[in-house]
């Protein structure tokens, strides 16, 4: 019997990464591949990207339980917001009722005995996962490239951030989902596995510098105070719990107090079997969007 294999938030950044990587095999025949659509939007998205959709969302309990019937793996990825307890709570119920047997889960890269929230959080999923007995994959990635460039990209002379000049260690989606790709593909192989996900270390000032060479333009980095970020993000409209616990983050790390904030691993490489995407790979390949100066 084929396997079947669930991404949730296929979609979006990691999820619609990894739905592309496991595209090639899915059509071999390796396996089923369904990507889990909250909206006749997303589900017509991922029709038109050649995949086949399964109607599915956290905040409707009801549609989980038929979005997993015969699913073997699941790529569990949950939004911004406290919410993640209790949507990774019904997703891993339903999981064990229908018979799923391993759970590859993005997480976030925090010591064990972190005092902020949003890593605990994800902590306590990892925990939940583990004590239902499920086959795992953990997935810890630290800082997004991609977030920092979907600033850049619309304003492409200037850095802003609110962590000082302290070194952060990156990884970006592309590799997180061929992480997970991987641990999907090979459950056997990546079970129990703990992935922290981090590729070089590099200050803002460093980013700014090495995108000056790579684009042939002027970047500046424009550091803000930690204390301003909060204000900002719920503006933004972020969850509240969630924000303050990021925002507290972040005031760690421009503090020097936030363990593993410039952990670097050579992950990607060992699981996937070549180079991570650094800063200036990823520049390179993507500066053809950026807006004209």
């Amino acid at each position: 019997m084929t396997r079947r294999i669930l991404v949730t938030a296929a979609t979006g950044t990691v999820g619609g990464a990894a739905m592309r990587l496991l595209a090639s095999d899915a059509k071999s025949g390796e396996f089923e591949l369904i990507g889990a659509a909250r909206s006749a939007a997303s589900a017509d998205r991922l029709r038109a990207e050649g995949f086949d959709p399964v109607s599915f969302d956290y905040d409707r309990p009801e549609t989980l339980r038929p979005a997993l019937e015969g699913v073997d793996s699941v790529f569990l990825i949950t939004g911004y917001t406290v919410d993640m307890l209790v949507h990774s709570k019904r997703l891993l119920d339903a999981a064990k009722a229908t018979g799923v047997r391993h759970i590859v889960h993005l997480g976030a890269l925090a010591s064990d005995d972190t005092p902020h929230a949003h890593f605990a959080w994800h902590q306590l999923i990892e925990c939940a996962i583990e004590s239902m007995g499920f086959s795992f994959t953990h997935l810890r990635p630290n800082f997004f490239i991609d977030t920092v460039w979907a600033g850049f990209r619309h304003r492409p002379d200037r850095l802003v951030h609110f962590m000082g000049d302290r070194k952060v260690s990156w990884i970006s989606s592309e590799d997180i989902a061929a992480v997970g790709a991987a641990a999907l593909r090979d459950p056997d192989r990546h079970s129990e596995k703990t992935y922290p996900l981090a590729v070089e270390a590099l200050s803002l000032t460093e980013i700014a510098t090495l995108l000056s060479e790579v684009t042939h333009r002027s970047v500046e980095y424009r550091p803000r105070e930690p204390a301003e970020l909060l204000p900002i993000l719920l503006k933004q409209g972020m969850d509240p719990v969630y924000a303050t616990s990021l925002a507290g983050g972040v005031a760690a790390i421009e503090a020097g107090n936030m363990p593993l904030a410039d952990a670097v691993y050579d992950t990607v490489k060992s699981v996937t079997g070549r180079m991570p995407l650094g800063w200036r790979a990823f520049a390179e390949t993507r500066k053809g969007e950026l807006t004209a100066s």
